[in-house]
């Protein structure tokens, strides 16, 4: 079944095409949050934009739009918690680790590559960091960044192009063997 069907049975009180649902995008919207708060905090920002979004689906007017506005209620979500605690710029987890990519081609090299996109993308601001993991690391099109994050799209091209200076910067300052 595809997600406008599940969206569109949900929304008329069908709890296990709900369940289903949440369970198809739950792993994007945990990665996307820990990205932008940090593993500990992910876990309850997707917990609470779970909830918002069973509570808030009958409204819903374009079913096939419930990607885009799940990944919007985790933002929201996770910036209030940035700005509530303050917390802009590390992730206690990856402090201290070396800045090295691994060209190989496998799974591993691909976690690891999300792991050092996620470090590095801890030096820019929150709302760069959002398009930054949008974009590369669950593969959203400028567009779609743009209707999640509720921005127009010249911003999300902004926020985008300052991130990679950003993560150029850090990547330049650590040089190629990670020192």
């Amino acid at each position: 079944m595809n997600e406008v069907q599940l969206v569109l049975l949900a929304q008329s009180g069908d709890r296990s095409a709900f369940d289903e649902l949440l369970r198809n995008v739950y792993p994007a919207l945990l990665r996307y949050a820990g990205g932008l708060v940090g593993a500990t905090a992910a876990d309850d920002i997707v917990q609470d934009a779970a909830m918002q979004v069973h509570r808030k689906l009958r409204w819903l007017r374009e079913p096939a739009s419930f990607r885009p506005w799940a990944f919007r209620t985790v933002s929201r979500l996770a910036f209030a918690h940035l700005k509530r605690d303050q917390r802009w710029s590390s992730f206690e987890e990856y402090e201290g680790t070396e800045t090295r990519f691994i060209a190989e081609e496998s799974v591993e090299s691909n976690v690891m590559w999300l792991s050092q996109l996620q470090y590095l993308a801890s030096e820019v601001s929150p709302a760069s960091r959002a398009v930054l993991l949008l974009h590369y690391q669950d593969g959203l099109q400028l567009e779609e960044i743009a209707a999640v994050l509720e921005a127009p799209l010249g911003t999300i091209k902004s926020r985008l192009s300052y991130g990679l200076t950003q993560v150029r910067r850090k990547l330049e300052r650590k040089g190629p063997d990670g020192n």
